[in-house]
């Protein structure tokens, strides 16, 4: 019983079905409830829970703690700053791209007190999405499957995990798939801790939206700094979505994602699958 409990895929389940059981109550009392500062609260009580419901499964099936689930102290500061610098030196990238090529226009810049609320927002919504995505699916299919099939595991489901914000498109969801899930997963790969990939979605997401001025996969948040027009087609621009979509960010993320992933090679971070272990433990 005690083997069964420990395999990758029945604590995965047993996280979602206590994350599902803690969360419940939590959505239904804010069904009714509206602002800004609301939806701030309960994306942080939702990361929260899940990082109850993931400690509480894996401390009492694996025998895991913090710092195996990637929350660890040990260079925290250091990489979740690396993080948001490679986060904003990335958009920003994506940002001069698009301004050159004429499909980004600064209508005015205007600072506003809401980038705080928005930044308060952004970081609790990219610890809740590194834990699930990263911490809890990624690592457990991992366990099992090794890096390279967990990594396609993982991406296809935060792509689909985006498939319903608003103007949403099959090519939006693969381009989610391609230069978020497969980059974040590779800052994960690369450090083995949260730390770097929740940096990393944190300020992609900030400089894209609140700095910026364009949508973040499809939302808006509040008074942007920047008020930014996107014009061209949507195969570039990303439409209605964002430039997440659009080919300028899909190229420039999934260059730094091989970059990344090259260096995890070299630092020798590429897990094998649980079976090829079993087999060479057999051959010797």
């Amino acid at each position: 019983m005690k083997r069964l409990l420990a395999f990758p895929l029945v604590r995965l389940l047993l996280i979602a079905l206590l994350f599902c059981l803690f969360a419940t109550p939590v959505v239904f009392a804010a069904k009714n409830l509206q602002g800004p500062w609301i939806g701030t609260a309960i994306t942080w009580i939702l990361a929260i829970l899940l990082l109850a419901a993931t400690m509480l499964v894996e401390r009492f099936t694996s025998g895991k703690t913090l710092s195996d689930v990637g929350f660890g102290p040990k260079h925290a500061g250091r990489d979740l700053a690396a993080g948001a610098a490679i986060g904003a030196l990335l958009f920003s990238l994506v940002a001069l791209e698009l301004f050159i090529g004429g499909f980004y226009h600064v209508l005015k810049v205007h600072p506003t007190p809401d980038l705080a609320m928005a930044a308060v927002l952004l970081i609790g919504g990219a610890v809740f999405e590194e834990l699930l995505f990263r911490g809890v699916i990624f690592r457990l299919v991992e366990e099992w499957t090794g890096t390279w099939i967990a990594l396609a595991v993982s991406a296809i489901l935060f792509g689909l995990a985006h498939a319903a914000n608003p103007g949403a498109t099959p090519v939006s969801s693969l381009a989610i798939a391609l230069e978020a899930g497969i980059l974040l997963g590779a800052a994960y790969v690369l450090v083995r801790n949260l730390w770097l990939p929740i940096g990393l979605h944190f300020a992609w997401n900030f400089f894209e939206g609140p700095i910026f001025g364009t949508q973040i996969s499809g939302h808006s948040f509040l008074r942007d700094a920047t008020a930014a027009q996107l014009a061209g087609p949507s195969w570039i621009t990303g439409g209605s979505f964002g430039p997440e979509a659009g080919v300028p960010a899909i190229v420039t993320c999934t260059i730094a994602a091989v970059l990344l992933l090259v260096a995890a090679l070299r630092r020798k971070e590429i897990a094998r699958p649980s079976w090829s272990k079993v087999k060479s433990n057999l051959g010797s």
